[in-house]
Parts: structure tokens; sequence; C-alpha cells
């Protein structure tokens, strides 16, 4: 429920900062519905940070003090794909009026592979932390895993820009 609400504000936040707010209700309801649905996958985006950064810390806290230090890196990894949906959400609401389809469906290309990646990633990360409390990985090896799921995260972020442009 409290991210069926964030969501919604999003939505309606990125509606009235936009100055054209007239064009956006002059919108059919099906692009009204497309804006809805990309402000949706990009607040999902922006909210999936939190909600994997706690994952990750979690692991991050049962971890030995003397491993703490190896550790803090893959903790912290799985908050950058809020950043990239931030990045984002600013180009939706400045294309919105103009390019409702556009801003619909890089919200979408965005937000829907941050979200995935950062579960995976902090999945990923919070193992990586065990495997090196354990002394079964070492640091580089836990940055290499917990990087590859940032490809896709990166790689819906840069669709979404191209989508923008």
């Amino acid at each position: 429920m409290k991210y069926a609400l964030s969501l919604i504000l999003v939505f309606f936040a990125g509606t009235l900062l936009a100055s054209p707010t007239e064009a956006i209700m002059a919108l059919g309801p099906v692009e009204q519905l497309m804006l809805f649905l990309g402000f949706a996958a990009i607040g999902a985006g922006m909210l999936s940070s939190g909600y994997t950064l706690s994952i990750s810390l979690g692991a991050y806290a049962a971890c030995d003090q003397q491993n703490r230090a190896k550790a803090f890196i893959p903790a912290v990894m799985p908050g950058s794909q809020g950043l990239y949906s931030f990045a984002i959400a600013f180009l939706m609401i400045q294309n919105m009026a103009e390019r409702p389809l556009q801003a619909a469906i890089a919200g979408l290309i965005c937000g829907l592979p941050c979200l995935f990646s950062a579960i995976g990633q902090a999945r990923t990360a919070a193992s990586c932390i065990k495997s090196i409390n354990n002394g079964q990985m070492d640091q580089g090896q836990a940055l290499l895993a917990t990087g590859v799921p940032e490809l896709y995260a990166l790689t819906g972020l840069a669709g979404a820009f191209l989508v923008m442009l």
C-alpha cells in the first residue's frame, strides 16, 4: 500500500511540476494512462533503491567486525538504480506535455529494468557479503558479482535516454 501511494505521489508531483499542465489535461485518456504507467514504473525504479539497500545493509550488519571494510562497497551498490530512475524522471517531466508517448515509454524502459536489477543486485550483494564473512570470497570477486546486475539498469537508462532524444 505504501508503494502504491508513493507511485501516485510521484505521478502527480511530476504533473504539477510541469509548467504546461493544461496541455497534459488536454491529452486523451490513453495518453494519460500511458503517462501514469510510465511514472509508476519510474517511481518503482526509484523506490527499489531503498528496498534493496535494506536487504544488502541487513547482510552488512550481520557481518563480522574484521570483514566490514571488505563488505561495505557491495552493501551500498544496489542503491544506484534509484539515481538512474531519478535522472530519467526529470527528462520525463520536461517532455511529457510535448511528447507524452516517448515519456511514458522512457519510464517503462528505465523503471522496470531498474526495479528488477536492483532486487537481483541486492540478493547478489547479500550473498557476496555472506561469502566475504565466511572467507569464501574476496572484495574484488564481490564487486564483480554485484556489478553484473548493474549492467541491466544501465541498459535501461541508456534506452530511456535514447527514446527521449
